[in-house]
């Protein structure tokens, strides 16, 4: 078990100690129990439903005294407050997606369009010595503790008025993109015109005019309703997109062995469980969309050829030495033809 003076982040203990004087008759000692958050800027439908509701099930049979709170779809804050958060040790567990990689830019090639062709490569990356090094670097740099990784599917695009199919049809683009330096560069240098923003504006941003064109994870753009602001769904098969699970190392480290070992094979088995069942999902995800009267467009096979230089061009200037060579020998795309 672990020790009875962890810290809890202020604004739920108070709440708990709330909670506690108006439930519990005098002289009775309530059996411990410990409520602890799990946040993510995600919709809670797909795949991020299936991994948080295994996780929890899986959690309450090995370590009931440890009962985890969802907070899905941003409620706590979007990606970014969220990774502050959990560095803070204000939540305890974490589910991020790609902008985690601000803690290890360097070495981080997953984050790169065009790179892998699978979620098994991309899974043989992050457990190998690179993978290694992006967990040793977040437990430093952003005082979390990577705990398993769950499959979304590639990430896609959608448009409003014209569909892309080329690399020349970006130009006049207006885009959302992520904020990350390296996506804002490779798009911006295929010739659209790059709007930064979170995941969770987009919607509004599609329905007013202020971009025509994003990109996101497939969850997202349905969880999200972002398919109804828009006309086409465009398979670009540009990314291999994940979410990852953490935990707050000082949490992490004031848990007892068996509390750990119950924590981490319960992540592992809801990554298990999600990855079995997520090309199903995005399967199903596509079909609702395309049902909805939004045309599914397949960009033409020169689109990654003619990308790669651009590509490549920005991430051997971000990665670290041997970073790239380690993910071409792991990718089955590779470097430009």
């Amino acid at each position: 078990m672990a020790p009875e003076n962890r810290r809890k982040p202020v604004f739920r203990s108070m709440l708990a100690a709330c909670v506690l004087v108006t439930a519990i008759a005098p002289g009775v000692t309530p059996a411990r129990a410990e409520t602890v958050a799990l946040a993510t800027s995600v919709p809670d439908t797909g795949t991020n439903k299936l991994f948080v509701d295994t996780f929890i099930e899986e959690l309450k049979k090995s370590a009931p005294d440890l009962e985890v709170e969802r907070f899905m779809d941003s409620q706590l804050g979007n990606e970014r407050e969220l990774i502050d958060l959990i560095k803070l040790g204000e939540i305890e567990f974490f589910i991020g997606s790609i902008h985690s990689a601000q803690y290890y830019p360097e070495l981080d090639a997953t984050a790169v369009p065009y790179l892998f062709g699978n979620w098994a490569e991309v899974k043989a990356f992050l457990d190998g010595p690179i993978g290694e090094r992006m967990s040793e670097a977040l437990q430093q740099r952003g005082n979390a503790v990577p705990l398993a990784y769950y499959y979304q599917g590639a990430r896609w695009a959608t448009t409003q008025g014209r569909p892309f199919r080329t690399v020349a049809d970006l130009k006049g683009l207006k885009m959302r993109m992520s904020e990350i330096p390296l996506w804002i560069d490779i798009w911006s240098g295929l010739g659209a015109t790059i709007a930064p923003m979170p995941s969770n504006e987009v919607f509004s941003a599609m329905q007013t005019g202020v971009i025509d064109a994003q990109e996101n994870m497939l969850a997202n753009i349905y969880g999200r309703q972002i398919h109804t602001v828009s006309d086409y769904l465009i398979n670009t098969q540009h990314l291999q997109s994940y979410m990852t699970l953490m935990v707050n190392k000082d949490f992490w480290d004031g848990l007892g062995e068996d509390e750990q070992s119950a924590v981490k094979a319960a992540a592992v088995k809801a990554g298990e469980v999600t990855d079995a069942a997520a090309e199903e999902v995005v399967k199903e995800i596509v079909s609702d969309i395309a049902a909805t009267g939004v045309e599914v467009v397949e960009v033409d096979p020169s689109f990654r050829k003619d990308a790669m230089p651009v590509v490549e061009k920005a991430a051997q200037s971000l990665l670290a030495d041997g970073v790239w060579e380690a993910a071409v020998a792991a990718g089955s795309n590779g470097s430009a033809d």
